[in-house]
């Protein structure tokens, strides 16, 4: 993205050399022209989508029809799916939230717990602060049930933002659970094979970063 100077920039660099090996969609914002794109990246089937009065939402997953049919496997009727989940999950908000999204709202955003499945406030693998660690089901083909994964930082930024090149950023979940590797272990020792390298993975606080010119001092604010 840093190297483009345009939507349309951004395409052809990702188009440039594409294997078609995530068939899912990026999401591009040009601020200079207050316009947004969704580059849904195929092998075959390439998509770009553009707007500057609406939005485009992400969750891992395939959107396009003709690229469903031909390039994946994914069953977009199982509701049950994470991604589908979180993609509806996402729909809701938006209708929610329009015309007042803003920075705020999309920390609150990233930081949702509601499982559209089982429609309930649930921290687990179908929610938007994604909690793998917490859900019985894993998230599978990719991760078992319980697996110590899931969501591990969190970025919002508005278009005034980013033209000074700041971020306001959480690391660990960013609503606000701990992940601790030593309990975890202990409720799930079948994972016992990852005590040499699992870490806690504390929630901190959302913090604006900017980046600076080096050995400038670099801003940073608390929640």
């Amino acid at each position: 993205m840093q190297y483009s100077s345009s939507i349309d920039d951004f395409a052809r660099i990702m188009k440039t050399g594409n294997n078609g090996g995530y068939a899912n969609n990026w999401l591009v914002a040009d601020r200079k022209t207050g316009e947004i794109a969704s580059l849904e990246l195929g092998l075959k089937n390439v998509t770009l989508l553009r707007t500057k009065d609406g939005y485009f939402a992400g969750s891992n997953l395939p959107a396009n029809e003709k690229l469903i049919r031909e390039e994946t496997n994914f069953n977009v009727s199982d509701l049950s799916n994470t991604a589908n989940a979180r993609h509806i999950r996402w729909e809701q908000l938006m209708a929610e939230y329009k015309g007042r999204i803003d920075v705020a709202a999309g920390r609150r955003f990233v930081s949702d717990h509601y499982d559209t499945f089982d429609k309930e406030v649930s921290p687990n693998e179908r929610t938007l602060c994604g909690h793998i660690d917490l859900s019985p089901r894993g998230s599978r083909p990719w991760q078992p049930e319980y697996s110590p994964s899931g969501a591990v930082q969190a970025k919002a930024a508005n278009a005034a933002m980013a033209e000074r090149m700041t971020l306001t950023a959480s690391m660990g979940h960013s609503c606000g659970i701990h992940f601790k590797a030593a309990e975890h272990l202990r409720a799930h020792p079948e994972f016992a094979w990852e005590k040499d390298f699992l870490r806690d993975l504390d929630s901190h606080p959302w913090t604006e970063f900017q980046a600076v010119q080096r050995g400038a001092p670099a801003l940073e604010k608390g929640r």
